[in-house]
């Protein structure tokens, strides 16, 4: 997203089904273009198990720790349950709708129900011993995670995927209540006293070097898919034991999916010049060794044919950054870019949940929804007249995450004034793969006036330009044949033609040679956080934005100034606004506003399609091939194109 800054505004605002894990041959690589629905036995007769959290919260000890235990070990469960068929879902998540606090996983079950037959009967359980009993031919027993070493808590994340275990902390107060009601807790993987540094001078990254070792060179994991989220390590190192103060954002519930996709997980700097404050006894660079060996294995476990999806984000408000009390060097922003263009060197882009909206429940079951071979949107209007007009295109993102596209649905989509002026929504496709029953739902209630584009660097987030050329020292072949390749099938199913920000971080303008690319699979317009070589390429236009916008919708006129300060006297003009996590009443407040400071209709607002067309015919008329904007313009405007999820 350039996620950090749309994290911040987040926090101002509140103040796949990928390829099996085996050796594959290039066509079982490439990723599936029809969802298949796997029905519980009966096609919607056998009822699907709905656990309430909340109440399973009440039955267990009443403690921090001991939540965040359950509710790891429910989602895990959970993977496992539904990895070949819908079987269970969790009601826990809470958001915002238009009538107020909502639970989301109400919400969906409501929606979803009514297309999908599986999900006609629920059977609501409120107990961890009942849904542990219900289930357990679906597991083989427990792997107990070290509480001295955090990261086994996601070694044990991927024990569970590829061994069928159930996560349980050592020392967990669970244990006497699960013993008492007759769970043989001791019976499966026990990590305690395994990690000590030996091997490279950090029990963390030990932890993750053996995982390697047994699960992800021997081919147990998915090819396709990784999980990135954090680890147990405390927010408060110097109490004694951990503490959750926000379950939804530590993301257990995420588990599910990539449980279900035997996906290994990970949690490491990827700074070669500090010390994580997670692990500050390392030498330098250790972490960013281990992870550049687990990104290097994965990529040789899928021969490079297909790219890895990565689930999550940098927990930048706990560590890595200099956020707060984080402990890191590096500003969140650029720490952002810093992942991405890591995982761009091997192949890999992020279905980036960060912070704020981290929460995702329930995919591991809607992975499952019967998505349609084709999606289209509504007919490509036509152009009116090129005229001496500022056009104004506003950039409704950033959801290039699974999670922030599933949270903020009951908010903004079915915000009352959706429908009554045109809307970028900015959604990646490859999102699909994890929310599908949000598609559907899309294209099923959208609007003539609401239009798809894709979002952050199109069918998912990475850094084009680190997939050409030496590829910042990572060794491996070019990939951009491939992203290409990766693109087309998402756009093709869900009628897009349209990237509206390509983020190319601290590594330069976009080439000609990825222009091209992109003009092929996006032909009708590509929008850009840096410059470019060239402004229309094969009949295709690229602008850069203009400027991040955060309205205040109480204050809508302040938003209007500062749009209409980048509005320049000569015209045509085009502009593209990026705005995060705004709703449709905002953004309307915003553009009256805009007119009426500008009594005459000098400034119009633009749905995506007539906004590049019509920049397609300036360009032509101009005859401007060339539109690069410089470095320096770009540093006096960072505060715009930094944008990164940082509070989103």
């Amino acid at each position: 997203m350039v996620k950090f800054t749309g994290i911040l505004v987040f926090m101002c605002i509140a103040l796949a089904n990928c390829c099996e894990a085996k050796e594959l041959d290039a066509e079982e690589h490439k990723r599936p273009d029809v969802y298949t629905a796997h029905h519980s036995p009966d096609d919607g007769e056998v009822p699907i198990v709905y656990v309430w959290v909340d109440e399973i919260f009440k039955e267990i000890p009443d403690d921090s720790v001991a939540r965040y235990d359950a509710l790891k070990l429910v989602a895990s469960l959970q993977g496992l349950v539904n990895r070949d068929a819908p079987r269970m879902l969790i009601r826990f998540l809470e958001g915002e709708g238009q009538g107020g606090r909502i639970n989301l996983d109400d919400y969906w079950l409501q929606i979803t129900k009514e297309q999908w037959k599986v999900l006609q009967h629920t059977e609501n359980v409120r107990s961890l011993r009942v849904v542990l009993q219900r289930f357990k031919e679906f597991y083989n027993g427990f792997v107990l995670w070290d509480p001295a070493v955090p990261a086994t808590a996601n070694v044990a994340a991927t024990i569970c995927g590829v061994e069928k275990l159930l996560p349980l902390r050592a020392d967990s107060p669970l244990l006497p209540f699960l013993q008492e009601s007759g769970f043989e807790t001791n019976k499966g993987r026990n990590l305690c006293g395994l990690f000590t540094g030996a091997e490279s001078g950090s029990a963390k990254c030990d932890a993750y070097l053996w995982a390697k070792r047994e699960y992800l060179d021997k081919g147990k994991c998915n090819p396709a898919l990784m999980a990135f989220y954090i680890d147990a390590y405390s927010q408060q190192p110097g109490k004694p034991g951990f503490h959750y103060r926000d379950l939804p954002n530590s993301m257990v519930t995420n588990h599910d999916y990539f449980i279900a996709n035997r996906a290994f997980f990970f949690d490491l700097l990827a700074w070669k010049d500090e010390l994580p404050v997670d692990d500050p006894a390392q030498s330098p660079g250790t972490d960013y060794e281990t992870l550049v060996a687990l990104l290097n294995s994965q990529y040789h476990q899928n021969h490079g044919k297909c790219f890895t999806s990565i689930g999550g984000f940098v927990s930048w408000d706990l560590k890595y950054t200099n956020h707060g009390a984080a402990g890191g060097l590096h500003e969140p922003v650029p720490t952002e870019w810093e992942y991405v263009s890591l995982f761009s060197r091997y192949n890999a882009f992020l279905d980036a949940d960060a912070l704020g909206l981290a929460c995702l429940t329930n995919a591991s079951a809607y992975r499952h929804y019967p998505l349609k071979k084709k999606y289209s949107q509504q007919p490509r209007p036509a152009l009116p007249p090129l005229e001496n007009k500022h056009y104004v295109l506003i950039y409704m993102g950033d959801y290039d995450s699974a999670a922030w596209l599933s949270r903020h649905v009951p908010l903004f989509w079915d915000d009352p004034n959706r429908g009554t002026l045109p809307i970028a929504w900015a959604f990646n496709p490859n999102l699909s793969d994890r929310v599908p029953h949000v598609f559907d739902h899309f294209y099923g209630t959208a609007s003539p006036q609401d239009w798809f584009i894709a979002g952050d660097s199109g069918a998912g987030y990475l850094n084009p330009n680190l997939l050409i050329g030496d590829r910042a020292g990572s060794g491996l072949p070019e990939a951009l044949e491939l992203w290409v390749s990766h693109n087309e099938k998402y756009y093709r199913r869900f009628d897009y033609s349209i990237t509206g920000f390509v983020i190319n971080g601290f590594h330069g303008e976009m080439p000609l040679v990825i222009q091209d690319a992109y003009s092929r699979f996006s032909p009708e317009g590509v929008g850009m956080q840096l410059g470019m070589e060239k402004s229309l390429v094969n009949n295709t236009p690229f602008l850069r934005h203009s400027s991040d916008i955060y309205p205040d919708r109480n204050h809508p006129e302040k938003a209007a100034d500062q749009m209409i300060a980048f509005g320049k006297a000569e015209t045509p003009q085009f502009l593209i606004f990026r705005w995060i996590l705004q709703s449709p009443s905002t953004m309307k407040k915003v553009i009256a506003a805009v007119q009426e400071r500008h009594k005459g209709d000098d400034w119009v607002f633009c749905d995506p399609y007539t906004f590049f067309g019509l920049y397609r015919q300036y360009l032509k008329k101009n005859k401007t091939g060339f539109m690069f904007r410089s470095w320096s313009e770009f540093f006096d405007k960072l505060s715009c194109n930094c944008s990164a999820k940082h509070i989103r």
